[in-house]
């Protein structure tokens, strides 16, 4: 073969190549991204949006081929003004793989809504734990479309972010609902989910004044074309888009991912997550894809309000409680860090209720103002971001496995743990709320010499809310657990309940809790109590110290003192060293590592 022909040869092979190698339009990933498609266990597809609105063919959900044909073979113009309208993000992708123009004009109402919305960039939103809905425990996600650049200090200070805009996914529950529906409907997708596009000040509103959960933002810079395409899918989404929520897997944190993956197919954020779909490991995987980014904070009105008043001194302190007292604004009138703290105190109260119920502390909002105006400036100093321990970019793995062996009365003891999530008091802190404690699915295996056969406990919930009792802000602890334990007579499920008060010796640092305890199987009622020190030594070394007297009433049996002693040292935000001393109805002393992942 002469070297023309070979080079020929080549020059017909290579695109044949080339093509052979790309996709169909039907399997691209922008595709598969934008009708939200993922693959099953079986290789089929699946959107996760079930409306069935959002497709052209009555199969659309399962068959991305034949919405492909369907979008494709739309001829009369009345056809494809229609769709121009309502699936602008599917007209610029179909342009981009084909090269083909769409044949009408853009929609002109969706021209006029995307001008309104112009933006700089976008910020993935954190927003920490909220005890008070078992749906936000785990904390939550939105985005929020950023006008102006959010790394510039003007900006920030101006307020002007409080007039961008926050996307999130939804639930629409019913009021009705007790706790036990409300999370088995979360959990089994009882509830349609849907997306929302707010002003941001309403989404500040609501997690930072009304639940006081701090919120912490990380930029995403999107070039013109992804902004274009993000915005055509939010229209899309917010129109015609739903799908049952599920705490677990298909809810805030898995919808946002899934936008993001339609404006980027090659982060495949979703692969890089493995189990369940946390906010925590959201603004990690976003984080690892995006590299060096602004990061944010907008501390909630509890921090404010708390940093504050860690600023007045003793006499100050008095004067604000006598107010609340008395709700008394003539005899601080005089204290302009005072009336800073009260005005802090009616945001929180006002951020609770229904504008038709605050006109009693508007009322009062009017006299503080109005002796506010006659004094200097305050010198209370705005919540200092490095106090703020629960940054989720710091946070350890979210899941663990834990190896030990030790002694116990009659023998050699090994013990093995895996905890898929999340987080407890002798965990490394950074990343979390101080004193945060919440376990799911947390399997633990113990073998001893003495006998051949397993013993295992498993917690499918262990939260803990140790929330320590102050004069300013008097308020409960409380713990619940149910999971399966195991006995002579075989499995048995259990329920654990507490509730108490801590106290606080060193801020953020040590604390004692005492919670009255009642635990609950088939076969026995027990009440106790739950008597605990956790205790920070350094950053990396914790101790916590637990004494559990208890007694069945089923079985008028004598008291039982079971306690623990456990300590465990962080070498880095993966591994940790871990040690335990115990007496639960025998001695046992272990000793290993844990490692997160």
């Amino acid at each position: 073969m002469s070297l023309r022909s070979l080079v020929l040869l080549l020059y017909l092979l290579i695109p044949c190549s080339a093509q052979a190698h790309d996709p169909a339009p039907a399997e691209h990933p922008s595709w598969l991204r934008l009708l939200h498609y993922d693959s099953t266990l079986l290789g089929s597809w699946q959107s996760s949006v079930h409306a069935p609105d959002f497709f052209l063919t009555p199969h659309g959900r399962h068959d991305p081929q034949a919405e492909w044909n369907a979008w494709m073979q739309t001829r009369s113009p009345d056809q494809q003004r229609d769709l121009a309208c309502r699936f602008p993000a599917r007209v610029l992708i179909s342009q981009r793989l084909t090269g083909q123009i769409w044949p009408v004009p853009p929609c002109v109402e969706y021209g006029d809504w995307k001008k309104r919305l112009d933006f700089h960039s976008l910020s993935l939103v954190y927003s920490t734990a909220y005890a008070g809905n078992p749906a936000s425990v785990l904390g939550h996600n939105i985005l929020k479309l950023n006008r102006e650049d959010p790394s510039t200090p003007a900006y920030v200070e101006s307020g002007l972010p409080l007039l961008d805009y926050g996307i999130g996914f939804l639930a629409r529950s019913d009021p009705q609902d007790g706790p036990v529906f409300y999370v088995l409907n979360g959990l089994l997708g009882g509830y349609p989910g849907f997306f929302v596009l707010q002003p941001y000040y309403e989404l500040v509103n609501t997690y930072a004044y009304a639940e006081n959960r701090d919120l912490w933002e990380l930029e995403i810079k999107l070039d013109a074309d992804e902004r274009e395409l993000f915005l055509a899918h939010i229209w899309e989404l917010i129109h015609y888009a739903s799908a049952p929520y599920h705490f677990t897997h298909v809810n805030c944190s898995t919808m946002l991912l899934e936008i993001l993956e339609a404006v980027r197919p090659h982060w495949n954020l979703r692969q890089r997550i493995s189990g369940l779909v946390l906010p925590h490991a959201v603004m990690q995987t976003v984080a690892e894809q995006q590299g060096a980014s602004n990061e944010s904070f907008w501390p909630s009105q509890r921090r404010i309000f708390h940093e504050h008043w860690r600023q007045l001194n003793g006499a100050q302190q008095e004067k604000f409680l006598d107010w609340r007292d008395g709700s008394d604004a003539v005899a601080v009138a005089d204290e302009p860090l005072v009336l800073d703290a009260i005005m802090d105190q009616l945001n929180m109260q006002k951020s609770r209720l229904d504008i038709t119920e605050q006109s009693r502390l508007r009322v009062q909002e009017d006299q503080i103002l109005l002796a506010r105006s006659r004094l200097p400036a305050s010198t209370l100093q705005p919540p200092d971001r490095s106090r703020a321990t629960n940054n989720p970019l710091w946070a350890h793995g979210l899941h663990k496995f834990s190896l030990l062996a030790g002694l116990e009365r009659e023998g050699t003891l090994l013990s093995l743990r895996l905890r898929w999530g999340l987080h407890d008091l002798l965990d490394e802190p950074q990343g979390f709320d101080p004193y945060y404690h919440i376990n799911f699915f947390d399997l633990r295996l113990r073998q001893t010499t003495r006998t051949r056969a397993l013993d295992y406990t498993l917690d499918v919930v262990d939260l803990m809310s140790l929330h320590p009792f102050e004069r300013v802000e008097p308020s409960g602890s409380w713990a619940i657990s149910a999971g399966l334990h195991d006995t002579e007579d075989g499995a048995r499920p259990h329920v654990r309940g507490s509730y108490g008060v801590a106290w606080e010796m060193r801020a953020d640092r040590s604390l004692i809790y005492a919670l009255p305890t009642t635990k609950l199987t088939i076969t026995s009622f027990e009440v106790g109590f739950r008597l605990g020190w956790y205790h920070a030594w350094t950053a990396r070394w914790r101790q916590l110290l637990e004494i559990l007297p208890r007694q069945s009433l089923s079985r008028k049996d004598r008291v039982h003192w079971d306690w623990s002693w456990e300590q465990r040292w962080s070498l880095n935000r993966s591994w940790q060293v871990e040690w335990r001393l115990a007496r639960e109805d025998r001695w046992q002393s272990l000793v290993g590592i844990g490692q997160f992942f």
